[in-house]
């Protein structure tokens, strides 16, 4: 059966007892801050009108939502701290992103038919990746990731 949930366009700081549908459509591995050591990891999730939302998950609640959240698999999620993020910090064009914590409620949605469907992908050649420059393509992090795992 299914479960009374917002827009993800609808969540925002002030929004009180809300339940998001998403589906985990990027997850990046985790990493430690350039300026600290603090760990963590990002993702996407989207909703099935298309709006997407960052969400971070810190240190030790790594572990706990390791094997929870997996990439293309549709949740319910709830209480998860909503922040305004700067610009520059960005990777959806949503001016919050969430924080998943311990507090945080997620359930996979186990319907036989979910609403929202796998992203559409368009694989390109490295060689014609110049003319991505300067537009709203989302690269992903899988090739910023083989690029952090190079041994320099």
């Amino acid at each position: 059966m299914s479960r009374q949930h917002i827009s993800l366009k609808d969540i925002t700081i002030g929004t009180k007892g809300w339940t998001a549908k998403v589906i985990v459509e990027a997850k990046g591995m985790p990493r430690s801050s350039q300026r600290s050591p603090v760990k963590y990891q990002r993702m996407i999730l989207r909703d099935s009108e298309g709006t997407k939302v960052q969400a971070t998950i810190f240190e030790s609640d790594i572990d706990k939502f390791s094997d929870v959240l997996t990439l293309y698999k549709t949740y319910y999620i709830s209480n998860a701290v909503v922040k305004t993020i700067l610009p520059q910090h960005r990777i959806t064009k949503n001016d919050y992103q969430w924080h998943i914590n311990s507090k945080t409620v997620v359930q996979e949605v186990t319907e036989e038919y979910s609403s929202i469907s796998l992203p559409p992908y368009n694989f390109v050649s490295f060689s014609e990746f110049s003319k991505y420059i300067n537009s709203d393509a989302y690269v992903g992090e899988l090739i910023q990731n083989i690029f952090s795992e190079v041994p320099y």
